[in-house]
Order: structure tokens, then C-alpha cells, then sequence
């Protein structure tokens, strides 16, 4: 399997092969150099995540200028929600390439976050994956080298 394809798999209906390469097109992308700034101002504020103040900041860029620039992840719930956990799952969990483990429930597993460009280039060294937890409590230090998420 290429480098970059992991799977999402484990207690559930479905495993889903994530190939981040092509997320840099996917209107469901979050800014990662602004995103956790923005939703301590939004909370502060009382907005909703996805408002008119996002909208405003997160200015739609052409395809070109998104595939150069910019570090940028998606959030895991759409790909967990697709991948149907079975009513017993209750944690997801990150494998990385030296077969360290990372895991949390399932509720809060469905807000990390899957970094797959930094500064507008795949994550190759380190990646093909980072894990940032949705609270940014780990945004200086992310999971590293995620090769595989497990639902249990």
C-alpha cells in the first residue's frame, strides 16, 4: 500500500481507506495555522464554529495557491461517522509507524484533527499523518507518524 493510505478500520460496519494526499481539495479542511486562535475567539464570543467570522477568515483560495501553501487538517468525524461503528465501539485509536498507541473515546476521537500539510507540503518524514486533539491541547506537540486509526 502507498506510503501516504492508511485505513480506518477495526468495530465497525465498514474500513475506510484515507488517502490525505487528496484532502488539499476538500472543502472541509481546516487552516491549522489559524484554527485553534479562531476557536478560542469564536467560543469567547459565542459564535458557532462554522459562522460568518470564520467564513470571513478562512477566504476561499484558488487550487493552485491551497496545494503550495499553508498546514492543514481535517477533522475525523465525517470518516469515522461513514466507517459506522458498532453500538459496543467506544475508543479510536492512533497507531503510529513504531507500533505506539494513542488512544481516547470515541466522542472525543471524532473532534481530532488529521494534519496532512505543513507549509503546503505533504507530511512525509513524520506523517502521513499528525493528530491534533479538537481542545488544541497537544498543538505544540502532536501525535506523529499516525500510519493507521483503529476503532474498538
Amino acid at each position: 500500500m502507498d506510503a501516504h493510505i492508511l485505513t480506518l478500520s477495526g468495530n465497525t460496519k465498514f474500513t475506510i481507506t484515507l488517502d490525505p494526499t487528496v484532502w488539499i481539495f476538500d472543502n472541509r479542511k481546516v487552516d491549522l495555522d489559524t484554527y485553534f486562535h479562531e476557536e478560542s475567539i469564536s467560543e469567547a464570543n459565542n459564535e458557532p464554529e462554522f459562522g460568518p467570522r470564520r467564513w470571513q477568515t478562512n477566504q476561499i483560495r484558488t487550487k493552485k495557491e491551497a496545494s503550495i501553501e499553508g498546514s492543514y487538517g481535517m477533522k475525523l468525524s465525517p470518516f469515522i461517522d461513514n466507517a459506522e461503528p458498532s453500538a459496543g465501539a467506544t475508543t479510536i485509536t492512533a497507531v503510529t509507524k513504531d507500533g505506539e498507541e494513542h488512544q481516547s473515546s470515541l466522542d472525543v476521537g471524532k473532534d481530532w484533527i488529521a494534519c496532512f500539510s505543513e507549509d503546503g507540503k505533504a507530511i512525509k518524514e513524520t506523517g502521513p499523518l499528525h493528530i491534533y486533539f479538537g481542545d488544541g491541547s497537544n498543538q505544540h506537540a502532536p501525535i506523529t507518524h499516525v500510519t493507521a486509526l483503529r476503532i474498538d
